[in-house]
């Protein structure tokens, strides 16, 4: 089975991959569809973990556009409520990590719409 290699792509890499997602899926309101892992090449290789970390950096950007320049926790609360929505046990360092740089941020004006 020969490989595709891109234009620009190092030595070996595979080509491009389609990824099927879910379209109109209405449990998880304001969160995209993650894809499903039967779309993916079977050259294709993954951490165990990768869709825990997209739910993690999904939340993390809701909570720094919504929490920023409030007390760190404030935020870490926010951030551990949130991914227990998806389904993520938090890792408390992790989180206060994210918590204090959130913290740090200067806070948004308002959008008038």
């Amino acid at each position: 089975m020969a490989r595709t290699v891109c234009p620009g792509c190092g030595r070996g890499a595979l080509g491009p991959q389609i990824i099927k997602t879910r379209i109109g899926t209405t449990d998880n309101p304001g969160m995209n569809a993650l894809s499903a892992l039967s779309g993916l090449t079977t050259g294709a290789r993954r951490d165990p973990g990768w869709q825990v970390q997209l739910r993690v950096d999904y939340v993390v950007n809701q909570v720094m556009q919504t929490h920023r320049g409030q007390s760190e926790d404030a935020v870490k609360q926010a951030i551990q409520d949130q991914l227990r929505v998806y389904g993520v046990v938090p890792n408390k360092r992790q989180i206060s990590q994210y918590a204090h740089a959130i913290s740090s941020l200067p806070q948004l004006p308002p959008t008038s719409r």
